[in-house]
């Protein structure tokens, strides 16, 4: 098959969109299907380039306020999209956004007969947390989700990463064709390794334990409250670290605030590392901590589970990731330091159990192989395609 995937900011920008697409992306062409990219053009970027193997159409693009100067938004017009869906001979096009490309190559693909899937990557509870108070709404997200179901009511059928997802989205039109497709973790990578070169290049205790946190340093991943967690753990038990890997505009912010606490020495801003790094971080630790308020899936709490480590999780009503706790963790209430350090100090001191829990994840990693979801995906493309009446209208 000939797949476009849509996605605004195809590049190494650290956000779990952006990873998923890559990632089927890869494991799709690795299956001897064609994958193109259309997505935002970067200062210095070429019209027609090539992402990690990829083939991929850059468009002029804006920055999106609040992002560090990060994320863009593409703007293609209609002809150019239907001409690269005619060039690529293309079978279906695949939205992971729905922004303004995404919008447009929907519109082209009617044009053409093509079929069309969309992805429910986008919750506006996580969009609009690190903006003004004025954004942070019920009827600001009413109409962000009004303008997902105008889109989504154009695809075919719409992937959701979770049962939560796709609940949500169903609030808002029960009637929309969707299916459930985890984001996935790929087992081959995220595993137990060595992480003795990890230790020595950030300087970490090996004596001490672990608590690791990673993702984007902004304010809807609550990563406040994981210092102030840790302030209280300090107080009675000082062999205790705390990794926080991710980068974002509230980095300086935090490492004030752990200056503030006086927990400094203790808590470590890797920033953002290399997968390799990466996964010796998750091996490196004794617990996984997520805080966030928002989640549709929580890629990262897969990729600890398949390194075999607990997981505490936020009890946000926000967030898909608390779902995937089934004794191999807690949840804690999500604004409360006091009751977070409660559920880490409980594993902290409990080797048995923090072992039993740590098996618990491994072994539930392996309904989430990314391969199962790459398998779930094809058949729905596969399945797509056999009513396919492919039109070419004058453009």
């Amino acid at each position: 098959m000939n797949i476009a995937m849509v996605y605004d900011n195809i590049s190494t920008y650290m956000c779990g969109a952006n990873i998923s697409t890559l990632r089927f992306a890869k494991l799709l062409q690795k299956r001897g299907h064609k994958v193109i990219f259309i997505t935002t053009r970067f200062k210095g970027s070429k019209d027609i380039s090539n992402f990690e193997g990829i083939k991929t159409y850059r468009f002029f693009s804006v920055v999106v306020p609040k992002t560090d100067g990060k994320f863009f938004v593409a703007f293609p017009t209609l002809k150019q999209i239907k001409n690269i869906l005619i060039k690529e001979n293309i079978d279906v096009v695949h939205i992971m956004t729905p922004v303004p490309s995404g919008n447009t190559t929907v519109e082209a693909a009617r044009k053409l007969g093509l079929k069309v899937v969309a992805h429910s990557h986008t919750q506006p509870e996580n969009i609009f947390l690190h903006y003004s108070r004025i954004f942070r709404n019920k009827l600001v997200y009413h109409l962000l989700y009004k303008h997902m179901i105008r889109i989504y009511n154009k695809a075919d059928i719409i992937a959701c990463p979770s049962v939560f997802a796709e609940k949500k989205l169903k609030e808002h039109n029960p009637y929309l064709n969707t299916f459930v497709l985890s984001n996935g973790v790929e087992l081959n990578k995220y595993k137990k390794i060595k992480f003795d070169s990890l230790l020595k290049k950030y300087n970490l205790n090996p004596k001490n334990k672990k608590l690791l946190f990673i993702g984007r340093l902004y304010p809807e991943k609550n990563a406040e409250i994981l210092l102030k967690a840790m302030h209280k753990i300090l107080k009675n038990k000082k062999d205790v670290n705390l990794m926080i890997v991710g980068d974002g505009p509230l980095k300086t912010q935090l490492e004030k605030n752990a200056v503030d606490l006086g927990i400094e020495k203790n808590v470590h801003f890797l920033g953002k590392i290399s997968e390799k790094d990466l996964i010796q971080a998750y091996n490196a630790s004794d617990i996984f901590v997520l805080p966030s308020f928002a989640e549709l899936e929580g890629m990262v709490v897969l990729e600890a589970m398949a390194c075999g480590k607990p997981i505490i999780i936020s009890d946000s009503e926000e967030t898909a990731a608390k779902y995937l706790v089934e004794d191999n963790g807690f949840v804690f209430k999500t604004r409360d330091p006091e009751d977070l350090s409660k559920k880490i100090n409980m594993l902290l001191r409990n080797d048995k159990l923090r072992k039993k829990m740590s098996k618990n994840s491994n072994k539930q990693s392996k309904k989430y192989d990314i391969n199962l979801s790459v398998d779930k995906l094809e058949g729905i493309y596969q399945n797509l395609l056999k009513f396919k009446q492919k039109v070419q209208l004058p453009l």
